[in-house]
C-alpha cells in the first residue's frame, strides 16, 4: 500500500486557540490541599487511639430463605481479629448499670464479587456488630506486648478474636445507619436495641436506653450478611471485608480499620459453604480489584471519606471503557451523587449504575450536562458507609488525572461536596463528527492517542470483506449533504485522498499515520469512502463516520 507522505501532518497546520492548561498541573495543588484537609482530625479525636483489624477468619453460612435455589437469599458472617495498636487504653464498656453506652467497638461486614472487569458488593446493608466487652488477649497479635491497665478498657498491645458465631449473634447486631462512622458515636436511646424489632408500641415513650430487642421469630439470616443467590452463581471471585469503628479514633490512624480476604463460596445441592483462602489484607476490598487504582477524599475535619476505585480499558474501536466503584469509608452524611467531568463534545455510551439492593424503583438517575456526567441518587438510596456502588460507561475521551465530585446526601457540618482525585475522561484525541451512511455503515476509529511521538498511531477501518476504500483527510470539517442520506463531514475544498486500499476478507484495514517527536498540535478531519455497487454514496459506495484527530493535542479543546 502507499501510505500518506511523511510530511502530511505539516501540510495541515492550522491556527488554534490557546490550549487549556494541562489538567494535571491544575489538579496538583488542589489535590494537595484536599489531602491536607482530609488529614485533619475530627472534633472528638483522641490522640493515640488506634485499633487495627488485622485478620479475617472463621466464616459461617447461616442458611437460606425465600424461593428455591438459585433465587433465594443466603446468609453469611465472617469473624475477625483486632488489636489496640495505639498508645492509649480505649474505654470499652457497652453496658453500664443496665444502660447501653456508646463505649463500644463496632464491626461492619460486606461481601464483594469480582466478575470480569467489575468488582461489586453482593451483600446488602448488613447490620454491624456492637462489641460491648473487651477480652484483652495477650498471647499473640501484631502490637504486643499486652499492657496492664484499667478495667473496661481495650488495653494497649492486647488483641481480641471474634468467631463468626460471636459476630453473628443477633443480640448484638444493629443497623449501620445508627452509627456516625466519622465520630464513632451512637445513641442508645431510641435505637434498634432499645425499641426492638418489631418496635414496642407507643414509641417513643418506651425509649430508655435499655436493651429490649428480642430475636425470637427472626429468620436464620436476618441482620447478617444477606446475599441474593443469583449473585453467588455463575463464577467469579469473592472477597469478605470487615471494618472497625469506635469513638474518637483520629482519621490519621484509620488506614488499618478494614481487612479483606478472598472467599470460596459453593453450592453442594442443598446448601452453601464458605471458606476463606489466602492471606488477609488490610484496606478496602476495592484494593483487591486487579488493574484498578484507588484514591480517597473527605470533607476536611467535618466529616468522613469516600474511596474511588477506577479501572479504564481500551480503546476498542476508539472507545475507552470506564469502571468506577465508590465506597463510603466513614462519611456520615452519605453520598448523593457522582459527578464526573467529561469533554463536552465527547461521545458517552453504554452508561450504567449498580447499587446493592434489588429494588428497581430507587436506581440513581443519569444525566449528561455539558462537560459533566452526573449520577444522581434517588430518595432514600444514598451511598452510606460500609457500602460501595458501581458506575460505568464508554467514551472516546481518553483517561487523564482529574477530580470527581460527590455531593453530600444529608445536612450537617462541612461542605456540600467532597472532591476526590482520580482518573477521568479528559483528553479528546479524536472527536466524533457524525454518522456515515450505508447498510452496514463503514466505520473508522483510532487505535490509540494521537500523542507526540506515537510511531504506531493508526486508523482502524471496518467495512465489507475485500471491498476497496479511500481515506480522505482535510484540515477542516463541514457537514455537506450529498444525497442518499450521506453527509460529507470533512472539507472537500482542501482534502488529500490516499491511494486505493483493499479491506481484508473480514472487512478490516489499518491505515498508519505515524506521529513524530516534536509535532506541533494540529487538527485533521478524516472520513472513509467504501466502494461497493448500489451503495448510497453516488450509487457506488458508502461513507464512514467522521473523526477530528487532535494530533499532539491536550485536554478537551
Amino acid at each position: 500500500m502507499a501510505d500518506l507522505p511523511d510530511d502530511i501532518l505539516c501540510k495541515f497546520l492550522v491556527d488554534r486557540t490557546a490550549i487549556k492548561n494541562n489538567l494535571v498541573m491544575k489538579f496538583t495543588p488542589l489535590a494537595a490541599a484536599l489531602f491536607a484537609a482530609a488529614s485533619l482530625a475530627q472534633s472528638n479525636a483522641v490522640i493515640g487511639a488506634d485499633v487495627s483489624i488485622y485478620a479475617a477468619g472463621s466464616p459461617a453460612y447461616y442458611g437460606r430463605v425465600g424461593s428455591p435455589y438459585p433465587n433465594g437469599t443466603a446468609g453469611f458472617v465472617i469473624g475477625h481479629s483486632m488489636s489496640n495498636c495505639g498508645t492509649v487504653h480505649i474505654p470499652w464498656d457497652g453496658v453500664t448499670g443496665g444502660q447501653m453506652t456508646d463505649q463500644s467497638i463496632y464491626i461492619a461486614f460486606l461481601l464483594a464479587k469480582l466478575s470480569g472487569d467489575r468488582m461489586v458488593q453482593v451483600s446488602g446493608k448488613s447490620h454491624m456488630k456492637h462489641s460491648r466487652v473487651a477480652y484483652n488477649f495477650s498471647g499473640s497479635g501484631p502490637c504486643l506486648p499486652c499492657q496492664s491497665g484499667p478495667g473496661n478498657h481495650f488495653r494497649v498491645g492486647c488483641y481480641d478474636v471474634y468467631s463468626s458465631g460471636f459476630n453473628g449473634s443477633r443480640n448484638n447486631l444493629g443497623p449501620t445507619t445508627e452509627l456516625n462512622p466519622w465520630l464513632g458515636t451512637w445513641d442508645p436511646v431510641g435505637s434498634y436495641f432499645d425499641i426492638g424489632d418489631p418496635g414496642q408500641s407507643g414509641y417513643p415513650a418506651p425509649a430508655d436506653g435499655v436493651q429490649s430487642l428480642s430475636t425470637s421469630g427472626f429468620s436464620s439470616i436476618k441482620n447478617r450478611m444477606e446475599v441474593p443467590e443469583q449473585a453467588l452463581v455463575g463464577g467469579g471471585t469473592f472477597y469478605g471485608q470487615n471494618q472497625v469503628a469506635f469513638k474518637g479514633e483520629p482519621v490519621g490512624n484509620r488506614s488499618n480499620n478494614q481487612v479483606a480476604r478472598q472467599a470460596s463460596i459453593n453450592w453442594n445441592g442443598s446448601s452453601w459453604s464458605i471458606s476463606l483462602t489466602g492471606s488477609s489484607y488490610q484496606g478496602s476490598v476495592l484494593n483487591r480489584w486487579p488493574g484498578a487504582t484507588t484514591s480517597m477524599g473527605g470533607n476536611g475535619a467535618a466529616d468522613g471519606r469516600f474511596l474511588v476505585a477506577v479501572k479504564v480499558t481500551g480503546p476498542t474501536n476508539g472507545m475507552w471503557h470506564y469502571e468506577y466503584a465508590v465506597q463510603n469509608i466513614d462519611n456520615h452524611r452519605g453520598g448523593a451523587s457522582l459527578r464526573i467531568p467529561v469533554c463536552a463534545t465527547a461521545q458517552v455510551e453504554n452508561i450504567g449504575f449498580r447499587d446493592i439492593d434489588q429494588n428497581p424503583l430507587n436506581e440513581w438517575s443519569i444525566n449528561r450536562t455539558g462537560g459533566e456526567l452526573q449520577f444522581l441518587a434517588s430518595a432514600n438510596n444514598s451511598l452510606d458507609w460500609n457500602t460501595f456502588y458501581n458506575f460505568y460507561f464508554d467514551s472516546d475521551a481518553a483517561p487523564v488525572a482529574g477530580l470527581v465530585d460527590i455531593d453530600q446526601a444529608r445536612p450537617g457540618p462541612g461542605g456540600i461536596t467532597v472532591d476526590v482525585a482520580t482518573t477521568v475522561p479528559g483528553l479528546l484525541g479524536t472527536e466524533y463528527l457524525g454518522a456515515g451512511c450505508g447498510a452496514p455503515e463503514p466505520t473508522v476509529a483510532a487505535n490509540g492517542l494521537p500523542s507526540s511521538p506515537n510511531a504506531n498511531y493508526a486508523l482502524n477501518i471496518a467495512g465489507g470483506g475485500s471491498n476497496f476504500a479511500l481515506i480522505a483527510i482535510a484540515a477542516a470539517t463541514q457537514n455537506l449533504p450529498i444525497g442518499g442520506g450521506c453527509n460529507l463531514l470533512i472539507d472537500n475544498g482542501q482534502m488529500i485522498v490516499s491511494p486505493l486500499v483493499q479491506l481484508n476478507a473480514a472487512g478490516q484495514y489499518q491505515f498508519p499515520i505515524p506521529i513524530g517527536a516534536g509535532q506541533a498540535p494540529i487538527d485533521l478531519a478524516v472520513q472513509v469512502v467504501e466502494f461497493y455497487p448500489g451503495g448510497p454514496f453516488l450509487g457506488f459506495g458508502a461513507l464512514s463516520n467522521g473523526l477530528r484527530i487532535r494530533v499532539a493535542g491536550s485536554g478537551c479543546q
